[in-house]
C-alpha cells in the first residue's frame, strides 16, 4: 500500500503543475469571453461606454507576484547551500525578469474619460492625451501599438483585452496598419 500512495504522489507532483496551467488558462479564457459576451450585450442595447479601464489581468499579476516569491526564495536558498554560482544566478535572472514582469502588470495602465486618455507607463509616469492625438495605430503580434504626433507613445500587450479602446479607434476612424505589411512595402522599395 505504501509503494502505492508513493507512485500516486509521483505521479501528482509530475502532472499537478501542468493541470494547474491549464486550469488558470481556461479561467482566464472564460472571463475574456464572458467580457466579450457582455460588451455585444451592450452593443445590441446601443450602450456605447464612455469610461473604461484598460489593464492587465489580476490573476496574471498574482502569478506573477507568486513568481517572485518563488524565485526570490530559489535564488536566496541556492545561493545559501551551492557553492557553485550557476544555480543562485539562474534563480536570480528568472527573479528579475518575474519582478520587471510584475511591475509593468501593476502599473501599466490606459483610462479612457470620453475623448480624454490617461496613460501610466511601468515606471509611473503619466501622460494625458485626446483620441485626435492619436496619428495612428500599429498591429504587430496581436500587440497594439499607439503612435501620437508620428511618435510611438505606448503598446498595449496581446494579453490584455482591448476591444473597447479598438472600438473607439474604429469609430474615430483612426487608421490601424499592419507592422508585417510597412516592412514588406520597405523592402520592396
Amino acid at each position: 500500500m505504501n509503494d502505492f500512495l508513493r507512485m500516486c504522489l509521483n505521479i501528482i507532483t509530475q502532472i499537478g503543475p501542468y493541470l494547474v496551467v491549464l486550469l488558470l488558462l481556461k479561467y482566464l479564457i472564460n472571463l475574456q469571453q464572458k467580457r466579450a459576451k457582455e460588451r455585444e450585450e451592450e452593443q445590441k442595447k446601443g450602450i456605447i461606454r464612455t469610461h473604461y479601464t484598460i489593464k492587465t489581468e489580476k490573476t496574471l499579476t498574482i502569478i506573477f507576484v507568486f513568481g517572485i516569491l518563488f524565485t526570490g526564495g530559489c535564488t536566496v536558498a541556492s545561493a545559501i547551500q551551492q557553492d557553485d554560482i550557476f544555480p543562485p544566478l539562474v534563480f536570480g535572472i528568472a527573479f528579475v525578469v518575474f519582478f520587471i514582469g510584475s511591475l509593468n502588470m501593476i502599473m501599466w495602465k490606459l483610462e479612457v474619460d470620453e475623448d480624454e486618455i490617461t496613460w501610466r507607463s511601468t515606471f509611473g509616469r503619466k501622460r494625458t492625451f485626446h483620441f485626435e492625438d492619436i496619428t495612428y495605430c500599429e498591429r504587430r503580434k496581436g500587440s497594439m501599438r499607439v503612435y501620437v504626433n508620428g511618435e510611438k507613445l505606448f503598446t498595449i500587450d496581446s494579453n490584455i483585452d482591448k476591444e473597447e479602446f479598438m472600438e473607439d479607434i474604429k469609430r474615430r476612424r483612426i487608421p490601424v496598419k499592419s507592422y508585417w505589411a510597412n516592412q514588406h512595402k520597405k523592402n520592396r522599395k
